[in-house]
């Protein structure tokens, strides 16, 4: 697999500090979090960047024969639903008292 910066158009072109990675292909969700942590490597390697604000991660949710799924087993619907995982790891500044 072949890790390439692709500079975005100038047109419609959103002024964002934010990465867009794109994780190409269907794989099983193992193989996408094997290729997220390839490109952690990369930014690593390749540039000196070791942290992350924030992150936002869209996936395109797939049945076991490859068609999109649009809800969730019990019939909600996936596009009205965040996932939200809390920050496993204690701040100092989210407990600061001055």
């Amino acid at each position: 697999m072949t890790i390439v910066l692709v500079r975005k158009p100038p047109i419609g072109k959103m002024n964002s500090e934010r990465l867009k990675i794109v994780l190409a292909g269907n794989h099983t969700m193992k193989q996408k979090a094997c290729m997220l942590i390839q490109v952690k490597f990369w930014l690593h390697q390749e540039h000196g960047i070791d942290n992350a604000g924030p992150t936002d991660v869209y996936l395109s949710l797939l049945d076991p024969n490859g068609y999109p799924l649009t809800t969730f087993r019990n019939e909600l619907s996936v596009a009205d639903y965040n996932l939200v995982i809390d920050s496993p790891y204690h701040c100092a500044a989210d407990s600061y008292q001055p």
